[in-house]
């Protein structure tokens, strides 16, 4: 009795090989099959492969290029995938391993399969799961989440509107995925700057901004605004409806956090201040108050609202080395190399200023000016007097029970399928 043949289908470029060298779509010519059986080595791998476009399979024959086998951005079918003998008999001694892509076929003939690819959904607790160190999500939560940390990460997402699969609108609908909840909440930023109906693409953090027009708890209050009202009526307005049902209200913090301050800490203590977990330090608004103060009124001032924008720990956190975590406000600069999400690597120019949630309070302790802190240029952090316009990026939370598919890619971005 012949020997059973195991035939394993891998990833490798042998196999793409031999893929080339060997590929029949044996489905619809069954009279030449059995031509061909005496001429077919048993060594040979006989397979047709088809993916899933809308409602039907289509052949694929390979990707010119790639080193991969089987479709990327595809899991394969078990249930619709088989393997038939050269006399055209159902194969049941079959294994599929979606991990690693391979299949074992065990039959004392040659064995011939049809492969069938539909689109891999991905649910955000899958990406948290599925994570490589080499891919850019953090291997832990860092300042509250998985975050994408250094260059060339694929973090891109499509939110046109869902089922879009691809984002020939740049400037409207690719966001860059900042990281990742451990609810599965995905936090996204725009891609480029927001430029509203009117081209306008500079917006002022709140023309009302000095000592006289101002309260003892800073200049002005996050929800009254003009930014706020920019992002959260103007913007929020421009979003496809589906896209909207997909956003998650979040809990905003804003505070005064001095410059002088700011650059005593480290991204972790910043994270903390930002979020209320940390007490903070101020100029105080009083002509009589000369001292920098510790208050801890911090915690009373946030907001519920579908948008906002990065905080200063979103821009330190993005960089890829530990160091740049730890680095004090005053060089953080040094670390731009070593991250993807400032503005000149998002379709900027060497002369766009960004906005934050983060106000800075007094830029004196005699100024009447009140200020909010930017990402600037050169990639320092820094406080501005809110009157000025500068480009903003808005920031949004999605729900935790979307999704997701596509590659992450600019060219293959993720996109919401569910």
């Amino acid at each position: 009795m012949d020997k059973k043949k195991i035939i394993v289908l891998v990833l490798s470029v042998i196999l793409i090989m031999s893929m080339y060298m060997t590929y029949r779509t044996y489905e619809n010519k069954p009279k030449e099959l059995l031509e061909e059986k005496e001429k077919i080595e048993t060594k040979k791998k006989q397979f047709a492969m088809y993916i899933k476009e809308g409602d039907k399979y289509v052949e694929y024959k390979g990707q010119e290029g790639s080193e991969n086998l089987f479709p990327t951005g595809y899991k394969l079918n078990t249930d619709k995938s088989r393997c038939e003998d050269i006399d055209g008999n159902k194969i049941e001694d079959i294994s599929f391993n979606t991990n690693t892509n391979s299949i074992t076929v065990t039959s004392n003939k040659t064995s011939y399969c049809y492969l069938y690819f539909d689109l891999k959904v991905i649910t955000p607790q899958e990406l948290i799961e599925s994570r490589e160190s080499d891919e850019g999500l953090s291997d832990e939560q860092v300042g509250g989440m998985y975050r994408y940390q250094g260059e060339g990460v694929n973090n891109y997402i499509c939110l046109g509107s869902i089922n879009q699969t691809n984002c020939e609108d740049q400037s409207d609908n690719m966001y860059r995925i900042i990281g990742i909840t451990s609810e599965g909440n995905i936090k996204v930023m725009k891609q480029t700057k927001y430029t509203d109906s009117n081209g306008t693409y500079e917006f002022a953090w709140n023309t009302n901004y000095t000592d006289s027009t101002c309260g003892d708890i800073g200049c002005p209050e996050w929800p009254n605004s003009e930014l706020y009202n920019t992002i959260n009526e103007t913007f929020y307005g421009t979003l496809d409806s589906t896209i909207k049902e997909k956003i998650e209200p979040q809990k905003w913090w804003y505070g005064d956090m001095h410059n002088g301050f700011v650059g005593t800490l480290s991204a972790d203590e910043v994270y903390k201040v930002e979020t209320g977990q940390m007490d903070t330090k101020y100029y105080g608004h009083s002509s009589n108050d000369k001292a920098e103060v510790t208050n801890q009124r911090w915690t009373q001032m946030n907001t519920e609202a579908p948008i906002g924008l990065i905080y200063l720990h979103d821009y330190y956190y993005q960089a890829k080395q530990d160091s740049c975590h730890s680095t004090k406000n005053s060089s953080y600069a040094n670390c731009i190399s070593q991250g993807w999400m400032h503005i000149s690597k998002n379709g900027g120019t060497s002369v766009d200023n960004e906005w934050t949630m983060t106000r800075s309070g007094r830029p004196s302790k005699e100024g009447n000016d009140f200020g909010a802190w930017l990402i600037r240029n050169s990639g320092y952090s820094g406080p501005n007097a809110m009157f000025q316009g500068f480009l903003i990026r808005p920031v949004f939370y999605l729900t935790n029970d979307i999704e997701l598919q596509g590659e992450g890619t600019y060219n293959n971005p993720f996109y919401i399928s569910k």
